[in-house]
Formats: C-alpha cells, sequence, structure tokens
C-alpha cells in the first residue's frame, strides 16, 4: 500500500510502495494487469490508444491520463473518480515498471499540467488523498 512518508532509500514522500493493500508484499501488477484493468472498466479508454502508443506503457499511462483530464474539464468527476481509484489500486500492486509509469505519466504529468478550476475542484473533491498528497508534493497548485 501507499505510504504518505519517504524511505531511507530516498524515494520521495507519497512514494512508498509497501507491498499490496492486502499486506502480501508480491509485486504483481504489470503492464498486462493494467491493460486488462483498462480494458474491463475504461474500454472507450484502450481503444483509443493512438497508434504510436500502443505498446510502449508511458504512453498508454499518458492516454489514460488524457482520458481523466477530459473526464475531469466536462465536469465527469464520478468518471475522474473512478480512475483516480484504478490509480491507486494499481499503485498499491505495481511492479517497478508499473510504478514508473504511473507515478510519472501520470501523477508527475498531471500535477505540472494545466490546473484549470475543474480539474483543480476534481482532485480536490474526488481523488484519493495519498495521490492528491503526491500532485501537491510536484506543485502547490493542488492544495
Amino acid at each position: 500500500m501507499l505510504d504518505g512518508g519517504g524511505d531511507l532509500d530516498g524515494e520521495p514522500a507519497g512514494y512508498l510502495i509497501t507491498g499490496s493493500a492486502t499486506g502480501d508484499d508480491r509485486m504483481g501488477a504489470d503492464r498486462d494487469e493494467f491493460l486488462a484493468r483498462l480494458a474491463a472498466d475504461f474500454p472507450d479508454v484502450a481503444a483509443g490508444f493512438g497508434p504510436y502508443s500502443a505498446g510502449r506503457l508511458h504512453c498508454e499511462v499518458g492516454d489514460f491520463l488524457r482520458a481523466t483530464e477530459r473526464a475531469m474539464d466536462e465536469g465527469r468527476l464520478w468518471e475522474a473518480e473512478r480512475h483516480f481509484r484504478l490509480v491507486e489500486e494499481l499503485l498499491a500492486a505495481a511492479d517497478p515498471e508499473l510504478r514508473n509509469a504511473l507515478e510519472v505519466s501520470y501523477l508527475e504529468n498531471l500535477a505540472l499540467g494545466e490546473c484549470p478550476p475543474a480539474r483543480h475542484r476534481a482532485v480536490k473533491d474526488r481523488m484519493p488523498p495519498v495521490l492528491r498528497a503526491v500532485l501537491i508534493g510536484h506543485h502547490e497548485q493542488w492544495r
């Protein structure tokens, strides 16, 4: 599960992964799990991968982020919350490759991107606190 603090190995606050939410320390979620969950939970997002994204995990995660941003911009906060919850769940069990993609291509890119009122409201009202803390750690605009 995610821990809000850093660790002795230098991971920044909000990034420490301590095994799955069930206490199982195996790192099991990988690209295949991400794609399977995306196809099951958000088939329109998975079907919308561009020709340059398919097969490239960071690009696929970036496409998922763009779908989240569209949901926030269009006021579909319930959908944005479902995206956030999937990211939270996958991070809790992610292997190093998926964890890096979710932290960099999703959370960091969201944090360093635009923060119009609709996105700020979605993050403040709907994002799990641990993920929101990561965004705030990158940029105070999300406070």
